[in-house]
């Protein structure tokens, strides 16, 4: 059943310019929780608060792909473009063609939440929500358990790195676990809440060496190492709102389903609240290094007025400045340290709100340190 024809909005959405991080609304359909992209580049999102799994054509339809779910939650394809759905109150994954077809069906207990392709074969890895487990689907279309750690409280979010190591995220408790090859869950961060209605964490994602994560009472966006302990930043959102535009001013409502694409320059995003899919264009146009980061902190931050950048380097002359997400330059100075150990403050009191970047070389190392201005 065709919803609604776009095309005019659907194309300017992905002809936006890479390296402009900007953030707009595709209003067709009422997704408000998982995503999937099969190879063609159609974008697929469940509402979980209705029956239906929608598709977004590269050419500007949305359709209804699937209708007469209970609340189709995950969502996820294999290598042959089968997208299976949990249907989380029905206790049912589905298994579908690109047509809408369904191939196979499995009954599964304790409410199917998440669901993603394994990173190494063609078995489904996807969470029970109630049933506080992490299984798989196998070739044979059997169940095994991944995990039962006592540390899962809800699990909905999957990921997994180009490694193929995997991560949970917790909805209850947006707790964030790496799990072990024995399946141990191993703390990787939880993200704050503000102690508003929602205080949960939606999906997670992997893309450019990090994972993100949404909390929709917090209506943000988060950015996490995942080689660190609770080392996160908020990447994009404030306060509840539907604003699009420059990363920095754009507002989202209660947003939870999250996916970047394979490159990493674009990430999906829905909106629980007012049920729309949001797209957010060129991600990390610049990156954040990690070579001898460590060397370098940034205080306070997120900061108001003042930044200090600190650190121990060899002594010599560093060219230091300072970008928006856009990668346009809008400080620069040359600094000289002295014994050693630079300590140079920023006014950024005529900032806006949002996210910057930090770079400071010698001419051949860069080290780039992110910030977020209040």
């Amino acid at each position: 059943m065709k919803i609604k024809t776009t095309t005019l909005c659907f194309l300017l959405l992905f002809s936006l310019c890479v390296h402009a991080q900007t953030v707009s609304t595709f209003t067709g359909g009422t997704p408000d929780d998982a995503i999937a992209l099969d190879s063609n580049g159609n974008i697929y999102a469940s509402n979980y608060v209705g029956d239906t799994v929608f598709k977004f054509t590269p050419s500007g339809d949305v359709s209804s792909f699937v209708t007469g779910l209970v609340t189709p939650n995950g969502l996820a394809f294999n290598s042959n473009d089968e997208l299976y759905i949990c249907d989380g109150q029905g206790n049912t994954i589905y298994k579908y063609d690109t047509s809408g077809t369904e191939l196979a069906s499995y009954s599964v207990s304790s409410h199917p939440s998440g669901i993603i392709k394994s990173h190494d074969d063609e078995t489904m890895i996807f969470t029970r929500y109630q049933g506080n487990t992490i299984a798989r689907i196998n070739l044979d279309e059997t169940i095994t358990e991944i995990s039962s750690a006592p540390e899962l409280n809800g699990p909905v979010g999957l990921a997994q790195d180009e490694n193929g190591v995997l991560y949970v995220g917790n909805y209850n408790d947006r707790t964030i676990y790496r799990i072990l090859g024995n399946g141990d869950a191993e703390y990787v961060a939880q993200l704050p809440t503000d102690g508003g209605p929602l205080p949960n964490l939606g999906f997670i994602a992997y893309g450019q060496g990090k994972l993100w994560g949404t909390v929709l009472g917090n209506h943000k966006i988060y950015c996490i190492n995942p080689d660190g302990i609770d080392d996160y930043t908020v990447f994009a959102g404030s306060v509840q709102g539907g604003g699009d535009g420059d990363i920095s001013e754009a507002t989202f409502s209660q947003p939870n389903g999250i996916l970047l694409n394979d490159t990493g320059d674009t990430m999906y995003i829905t909106d629980f609240g007012p049920k729309n899919l949001r797209i957010v264009s060129g991600i990390l146009s610049v990156e954040e290094s990690t070579f001898n980061a460590s060397n370098i902190s940034l205080s306070p931050n997120p900061a108001q007025d003042s930044l200090f950048v600190e650190g121990n380097l060899l002594q010599g002359n560093y060219g230091e400045s300072l970008y928006n997400v856009a990668g346009q330059r809008l400080m620069e100075m040359t600094i000289t340290t002295q014994g050693n150990r630079i300590s140079e403050a920023l006014n950024i009191s005529q900032l806006r709100a949002g996210v910057y970047f930090v770079k400071i070389s010698d001419g051949e190392v860069v080290v780039t340190k992110k910030m977020i201005k209040q």
